[in-house]
């Protein structure tokens, strides 16, 4: 049995996909695995639904864990093993399963293994490991790939010992596969995995200062608090910028990034990278398109424009995909109806490049081509956004971790965004979202997104491209959401030490939340005022009907369904006098106990003798409230008053009368004021019709230019169609520089070559595959500094020797050693320069 280890910051998690032949392997895992050391499994399987499994059974014979069945809601536990159920989909979310039920219209195989492998690289706080055992078919392997890619260990069950090898295989096929073990040993191989893990964790723990300091440089500058973004993410990002500034210390690069606000920037440019592409996922944008753009542009309405809010659109590809699938099925459904989509991000540079609408043709590689002639034009080697699709988009500055949410929505489309944020903050940007959408909206996630804890608000409508409908009125901030938020946080705490705090105490405030929930509390407090409050009815000094408790309820009326409860619609008209001498007491703020006997004419003409005690409950809040109680005296017949209760007085009369004369003095003064406004309006009415003679005469100038300009189109269409037949000469040529391109790529890297243009202002221009393969550059470095982005040599600075060739026109050389390897490095100028000026430079790095 392996050694057991003591858990990690929450609860180590395996998780295990089988398939057939998973039963063996299974047993021997088990077998070894340690009995008290606070993992948790997670077994998924493929299930028939019409077979009861005895896993749990055949499991017990080989473990004492306890085992049990994976249920929606249901927290994990330590040294507990949770078989997953037939028909549904399993993720981990927060350290909870969710369970998603299989659509009956999908066409394709079930991959549930795939499914809960992905949640699975969205968790946080707690050591997380894949396992790949027997089975048929590939599930598993793209869900592999994706922990690998986050960082997570993957197990693949030896293939020769498999008794169906396609699963591990596909794993392994994929490059995802840590280790490749036999069943029996992976929990061996688990708990070396955890004590490297842990000691990662040490060493990094020096590093914790420096970060924080740097995420507050960003706060204070950027005004963003990238402590909600996902650590790792983060750390990743801020490490590369490190390495490119060829700082060793975490520490010394935060110091540096004090003294530079050039080198700030850069990391917060690098930050706030998004991955967008037009019609990204096909598939999910069918799927859109079919399950609800088609609906809602088929659907009635009373001329609404139909809402949408694209949420973190980076350069807008995203929103732009959408505004054109509504376009279509508007179209396909012969509707005029309008539609608005606003577009928003953090990101100044991004909604700068979203609102030109300028894409490269890599950016609409998956554009099917009848939309691309239709809504773009070609000028040059850029596309351009038909300008009648670009005045349907707003694109705006706005961060959904601080800002409002906008309102009456008919879909967010928020792709992506949360696989990069906390918990904390995921949940309350799905609660902004609930607040904004109309009911029966639609909310659209990523593929390893979910809607959490608000499982209760949303419908499933497509499980496996997460596309959601709001089935609840309400609109509201989850107080759970806000209240983890609001947990007291040291400014000047690490964010890692941040993060263990709230994973350590979110089961505990998951708790409270449940409790709190306010549903239950108004159901007992119901119950409560039944059983304890006396017959009356709460009224505010506006005259509007709170509530109303016990044999009171015989004098309100509901049945009409109103949706304004007030004095006069909803309380029985014998009971106004008294209650109205009340609101305007407590109008006055003089509102004292006092009782009044009336005579209430109930059904059939019976009357039935009431008092009524008013007293106010609050005068000095702005909302001022009052307790009308009514005792019923008596049977249905005309009793004498009892003791104490006073009939209508002539104080009573005054009181109310004088109200009345009040509101007839206000009455007249909007009357007035009304006909002041009325006159305003009709002077305004025949300025503006003396205006619209003049535009009348500015259209018919108008007019006469469009004819001019229609005649000059005819002139520019004849010389068009001389510039197409150049074009297609310049496409042909473009291909053929292309072809020639990638041979010279390929020449390259057999002479283990790679080669940087940089342009007179050493920006960098263009680099071979090498230098992305072996120095990390990426395709954003283009038209950066060479300063910036240079690669580290180590015996050579790269910017001081193209410095050297601009200044003395000649070509430099160097030698030296890059990771054992000899390295030879040729800087040398693009041409001959004439002495006036420095054309730029090629830099030659070449592995001897």
């Amino acid at each position: 049995m392996a050694q057991q280890e003591p858990a990690a910051q929450g609860i180590p998690l395996v998780v295990i996909g089988a398939s057939a032949g998973g039963l063996e392997p299974l047993e021997a895992f088990f077998e070894a695995a340690p009995l008290s050391a606070g993992w948790a499994f997670v077994v998924v399987q493929h299930l028939s639904p019409e077979y009861r499994s005895r896993m749990d059974e055949l499991l017990a014979r080989r473990s004492r864990l306890a085992i049990r069945p994976v249920e929606d809601g249901l927290a994990i536990e330590p040294d507990t093993i949770y078989l997953n159920r037939p028909n549904a989909y399993v993720e981990i979310v927060d350290d909870r399963f969710r369970e998603t039920a299989y659509s009956d219209e999908a066409t394709r195989p079930h991959l549930p293994v795939d499914a809960v492998f992905q949640s699975l690289a969205g968790r946080s706080g707690g050591f997380s490991l894949g396992v790949v055992l027997s089975g048929s078919g590939r599930d598993g392997a793209k869900g592999a790939r994706i922990l690998k890619a986050g960082g997570i260990p993957v197990l693949a069950q030896t293939p020769t010992e498999a008794r169906f090898d396609s699963m591990p295989l596909a794993a392994i096929g994929e490059g995802a596969a840590t280790r490749v073990l036999s069943a029996g040993d992976m929990p061996r191989a688990i708990a070396e995995l955890l004590r490297e893990a842990s000691g990662a964790r040490s060493g990094a723990e020096a590093e914790e200062g420096a970060l924080a300091r740097i995420m507050r440089l960003l706060e204070e500058n950027r005004k963003i608090d990238f402590t909600a973004y996902r650590h790792a993410n983060v750390q990743r990002r801020i490490q590369r910028r490190q390495q490119l500034r060829g700082f060793e210390r975490l520490e010394d690069y935060a110091a540096f990034l004090a003294s530079d606000k050039t080198a700030l920037d850069q990391l917060y440019q690098d930050l706030l990278i998004g991955v967008t592409q037009f019609y990204r996922d096909p598939e999910a944008v069918v799927a859109l398109r079919q399950k609800l753009l088609d609906p809602l542009a088929g659907a009635e309405h009373d001329g609404t424009p139909i809402r949408i809010w694209v949420p973190a659109c980076a350069s807008g590809e995203e929103a732009y995909t959408i505004a054109i699938e509504l376009t279509e099925a508007l179209e396909k459904a012969k509707s005029n109806r309008k539609f608005r989509i606003i577009a928003t991000d953090v990101h100044r540079g991004s909604l700068e490049r979203a609102s030109l609408g300028i894409y490269t043709p890599s950016a609409l590689a998956n554009m099917p081509s009848g939309h691309l002639s239709r809504y773009f034009e070609r000028q040059g080697n850029l596309f351009v956004v038909d300008p009648v699709l670009r005045q349907k988009m707003i694109f705006s500055t706005h961060d959904v971790l601080r800002d409002p949410p906008f309102m009456n929505l008919d879909l967010i489309s928020c792709r992506n965004l949360f696989i990069y944020l906390r918990e904390e903050p995921q949940a309350q940007v799905l609660s902004m979202f609930l607040f904004g959408l109309r009911h029966d909206g639609h909310l659209m996630l990523g593929g390893s997104e979910s809607v959490g804890r608000f499982t209760e608000e949303f419908a499933t409508v497509d499980a496996r491209w997460r596309l959601y409908r709001k089935t609840t009125d309400r609109r509201f901030v989850d107080p759970a959401a806000m209240h983890q938020q609001s947990l007291p946080q040291s400014r000047t705490e690490p964010i890692v030490n941040r993060s263990r705090s709230v994973a350590q105490d979110r089961t505990m405030i998951a708790d409270i939340a449940d409790i709190r929930n306010r549903d239950v509390l108004i159901k007992s407090y119901n119950l409560l005022l039944r059983r304890y409050a006396p017959s009356s009815i709460l009224v505010t000094g506006e005259g509007t009907v709170l509530g109303w408790f016990g044999a009171a309820a015989a004098f309100v009326d509901t049945m009409n369904n109103l949706a304004d409860w007030t004095v006069e619609d909803i309380v029985h008209p014998d009971l106004h006098f008294p209650i109205k001498v009340g609101m305007e007491k407590l109008r006055q703020g003089a509102l004292e106990v006092f009782t009044r006997s009336v005579t209430v004419t109930l059904v059939a003409g019976r009357q039935q003798q009431c008092t009524v005690r008013i007293e106010a409950l609050e005068q000095s809040a702005r909302v001022k409230i009052m307790l009308v109680a009514v005792t019923m005296e008596g049977g249905e017949e005309v009793l004498p008053p009892p003791a104490g209760a006073s009939p209508v007085s002539s104080d009573d009369m005054s009181l109310v009368t004088g109200r009345v004369r009040e509101l007839e003095r206000d009455l007249r003064l909007s009357e007035q004021t009304l006909k002041q406004v009325t006159e305003r309006l009709e002077a305004s009415g025949e300025e503006l019709q003396a205006s619209n003679e003049e535009l009348q005469a500015s259209n018919e100038e108008l007019q006469a230019s469009n004819e001019e300009l229609q005649a000059s189109n005819e002139e520019l269409h004849a010389v068009n169609e001389e510039l197409v037949s150049v074009s297609s000469e310049h496409e042909r040529k473009i291909q053929q520089l292309s072809e020639l391109n990638d041979s010279t790529e390929f020449v390259m890297d057999l002479m283990r070559m790679g080669v940087i243009q940089v342009d007179p202002e050493g920006r960098i221009q263009r680099f071979s595959r090498l230098m992305s393969r072996d120095f990390g550059m990426v395709a954003h470095d283009t038209d950066r500094p060479l300063s910036v982005i240079s690669p580290r040599l180590g015996f050579v600075d790269l910017p001081d020797l193209v410095a050297r060739v601009a200044e003395s026109g000649e070509p430099q050389e160097a030698e030296g050693e890059v990771e054992g390897r000899r390295t030879a490095v040729l800087v040398s100028p693009l041409r001959q320069s004439d002495g006036a000026s420095f054309p730029g430079a090629v830099i030659v790095i070449r592995y001897l």
